[in-house]
């Protein structure tokens, strides 16, 4: 097989080029669903992924909201008031500019008629400069905007790795049950030769028993399988994000890949750089750096200008009155014991991300070197038990006949069924394990 078909077939490099394909449409035509579907589906329904995709829209609301803080804010107000309160009376005739000599009157003062005015008010204001408060705040939402944005990517390669696992699952899982049928069909043909050689009077009836033992447990086997079947499809589904009751088929086997010769140190150096959390985490850092600085910021003074026009009449939206007021304001916190706190809260909060990335370049350190560990020790035990089914099969063939002609036991016979049932249950799991062994050295290393 070759390297492009195999990263095809792990990590599904060819998604891009696969968007026409349709897995339920393959499967209303009754075609196996293959593992590139099943990631095809994953990566559009599943839940996991969805939940990433609202995190990152929620950091790019935060971002937007982060750089709001730059622009000016506008309000219009409209309110209406009919009073009686003096104070109020006052000032509504003074902002609708009808103010006369008979309202200098005390009566007129002290107790005024209700009076109706309405307010119509546009304001605005504008920070000219917070000393970076702002900018810094930006920055640093912008850098968890991004961490958010990798740890999606890492999310979808685990989605893709969940999909490769519970698809080879299922397929094992079949497999699994035609070892037991197999097995089961066995049994049953020993049964039925015990029982023709007990009828003529060669073997005694406790061989009949212990080949009926066996192959009540093999039938339990078959049970298990079946089980194991439905649970595993169910997994499949759920990766897919879909119901977990819906049907599909399989393929038979997975054509287990050819392991590449590589070098554990250069996939170690090729996950530093390539592993999405680890962009991440160093997102992360850069935004705990921008808030130290927006922290220390707070030392400075901040400058801004607010501004407002407004009208008053005894009428809706009316301009019987109308008066404008422009607003410079400096602001500086002299003192303020808590702003050194907070200062020092943010400064632990970057030591944490720079520990949080020396710790989780050793971990990714050490999931690389067990996952190519792991894959050289599955290429070893397939190996081993494909030459036990060999072995295995040659072994009941030669058992099978010696006991025809009474040269052995049954208990001899039913071993070597055994062995033969464990040699393929065997192969079947370390196919499997290599393939998902690669899978998992490519997650490891944080190949798409």
């Amino acid at each position: 097989m070759s390297r492009r078909a195999l990263a095809l077939f792990l990590v599904a490099l060819a998604i891009p080029l696969l968007g026409g394909v349709d897995p339920a449409g393959a499967q209303s035509a009754g075609r196996a669903l293959t593992l590139d579907q099943a990631i095809v589906t994953a990566v559009e329904q599943n839940h996991q992924l969805g939940v990433a995709d609202a995190v990152v829209i929620h950091a790019e609301a935060m971002t937007d909201e982060a750089k709001a803080s730059m622009y000016p804010h506008v309000e219009l107000w409209e309110t209406f008031m009919r009073t009686t309160n003096p104070v109020y009376v006052f000032g509504n005739k003074l902002g609708q500019a009808s103010f006369t000599m008979e309202d200098f009157q005390l009566d007129a003062l002290n107790n005024p008629d209700p009076y109706n005015n309405w307010n119509t008010r546009l304001s605005v204001t504008q920070p000219v400069w917070t000393g970076g408060r702002i900018s810094r705040h930006v920055e640093a939402t912008e850098h968890g905007q991004e961490a958010t944005v990798q740890q999606r990517k890492r999310t979808r390669q685990e989605v893709i790795h969940q999909v490769v696992e519970a698809y080879t699952g299922a397929v094992v899982a079949n497999r699994h049950l035609t070892v037991a049928e197999e097995s089961m069909k066995t049994a049953q043909a020993h049964v039925a030769l015990v029982e023709t050689m007990r009828d003529a009077g060669l073997v005694v009836e406790s061989d009949v028993l212990q080949a009926r033992l066996r192959a009540s447990e093999v039938e339990e086997m078959v049970i298990r399988a079946r089980t194991a079947i439905a649970i595993a499809h169910a997994a499949v589904n759920m990766t897919m994000g879909r119901d977990l009751g819906t049907p599909f088929s399989l393929p038979e086997t997975i054509d287990v890949p050819e392991v590449p010769d590589d070098n554990l140190e250069q996939l170690i150096s090729e996950a530093m750089m390539s592993r999405p959390d680890l962009s991440g985490a160093g997102s992360q850092h850069a935004a705990a750096g921008k808030m130290v600085d927006a922290a220390r910021a707070e030392y400075w003074p901040t400058i801004g200008f607010a501004g407002s026009f407004e009208m008053n009449d005894k009428d809706f939206i009316g301009a019987q009155g109308t008066n404008w007021t422009l607003v410079g304001a400096l602001q500086w916190s002299i003192f303020d014991q808590a702003r050194s706190a907070r200062v020092r809260q943010q400064t632990a909060q970057l030591l944490q991300a720079e520990r949080s990335i020396k710790l989780l370049e050793q971990y990714i350190s050490l999931q690389v070197r067990e996952a190519f560990l792991e894959r050289g020790a599955a290429e070893q035990r397939l190996e081993q038990a494909r030459r036990s089914i060999e072995l295995a099969e040659e072994s009941i063939r030669i058992i099978e006949n010696r006991y025809r002609e009474g040269l052995t036991t049954l208990i001899e016979l039913l071993d070597a069924e055994t062995a033969l049932t464990q040699a393929r249950t065997r192969a079947i799991g370390a196919g499997r394990d290599l393939l998902l062994s690669q899978a998992t050295l490519d997650l490891a290393i944080g190949r798409k």
